[in-house]
């Protein structure tokens, strides 16, 4: 198995973050390497839940396996080669009063132990995606609450 990990601190409460990333279908607005994505099944939160996702011309779908509101979100990626035989990404949130440190893991299983080298490949791939969706997603959550102390100071 090939395993990445990426994390950073967000200057928001847990809660904030967690409200971004439990909109499962609203990823193309924080992740700058996501087209579009939308719904693909009728179950919208929970374990389940699928979203397709566009990045340029490759598709994937992201089926929820862990839902630990608000600490814990994993999915698994399908659409891959199928060389692997699984292929996951788990966010993991710790609480640090009003910071919030983000993990961001890729877990990459190979079909056969020959495939490691391919699955070592990928995860660092996907370790370089991942660090572009950790900054889209703090960017998005800081900029809003900059926006909305904006919003409602008085003037």
């Amino acid at each position: 198995m090939a395993t990445k990990s990426n994390s950073l601190i967000i200057s928001a409460p847990i809660e904030e973050i967690w409200g971004v990333l439990s909109k499962f279908d609203q990823i193309f607005n924080w992740a700058e390497n996501v087209d579009h994505s939308c719904f693909y099944s009728e179950q919208e939160m929970g374990v389940g839940t699928t979203r397709r996702i566009q990045q340029g011309s490759n598709v994937v779908l992201e089926t929820i396996t862990r839902w630990e509101e608000p600490a814990q979100l994993a999915y698994r990626i399908e659409g891959l080669p199928p060389v692997f035989k699984k292929v996951t990404n788990s966010w993991e949130l710790f609480d640090e009063g009003a910071k919030t440190r983000v993990e961001l893991t890729v877990h990459i299983v190979p079909i056969r132990p020959p495939a490691e080298l391919a699955a070592q490949i990928l995860s660092r791939f996907f370790s370089r995606l991942n660090k572009k969706m950790l900054t889209g997603l703090k960017n998005q959550v800081e900029r809003t609450l900059t926006d909305n102390k904006k919003k409602y100071a008085p003037s």
